[in-house]
């Protein structure tokens, strides 16, 4: 996951070479074509990199927590 492209493109060149998916913020002076998965908005305010940084920690809570929950019924019906 990377904030700015324009400033970070060797960590995506690195990403790619690597095989990696790519998520990135994705300002209008920025290349969208350059990452897997780009995620529109100004990476310049830190009050939007907060907004968004915020959100993404709340999906992959969400989803660590759903796999959890997979997790515990799949070996109850393994009992």
């Amino acid at each position: 996951f990377v904030i700015d492209i324009t400033h970070e493109h060797i960590a995506i060149k690195e990403a790619k070479k690597l095989g990696m998916k790519t998520f990135a913020v994705v300002d209008t002076n920025s290349n969208p074509n350059d990452v897997d998965f780009p995620i529109p908005g100004n990476d310049d305010a830190s009050k939007s990199v907060k907004l968004i940084c915020d959100y993404l920690v709340g999906m992959i809570k969400e989803g660590f927590t759903e796999k959890g929950v997979e997790k515990e019924a799949a070996d109850k019906a393994a009992a």
